[in-house]
């Protein structure tokens, strides 16, 4: 299963996701979706947000940055998509606070 973990507090995002797919045949879409989306997001604030911290790696992406604008909720938008089509593979969740959660990653 693939848990995305978002937040977005004033002009703060961060963005965490983890795991993969399990089993059927949807799992390679599922996870080349949320993969592009995630990458997207990261090689943008990269290049246009100044003090982003990200990481990647096969499934595990992590992002913080102090401003993205639009960028994160269209990303966003479509992860909300991918775990609606695919409940049972993908859960988004996000929190008023992730900072305790961030810390302990």
């Amino acid at each position: 299963m693939i848990h995305i973990y978002a937040h977005r507090k004033d002009e703060r995002c961060r963005l965490y996701v983890t795991g993969h797919a399990d089993g059927g045949e949807e799992r390679h879409v599922i996870c080349a979706g949320v993969s592009a989306l995630t990458g997207a997001l990261v090689l943008y604030a990269a290049a246009n947000c100044k003090n982003a911290r990200y990481y990647m790696a096969s499934g595990e992406v992590f992002l913080s940055c102090p401003s993205l604008g639009e960028g994160f909720e269209i990303v966003l938008r479509g992860l909300c998509e991918i775990a609606k089509s695919y409940p049972d593979q993908v859960k988004l969740m996000q929190y008023e606070s992730v900072d305790d959660k961030i810390e302990a990653m």
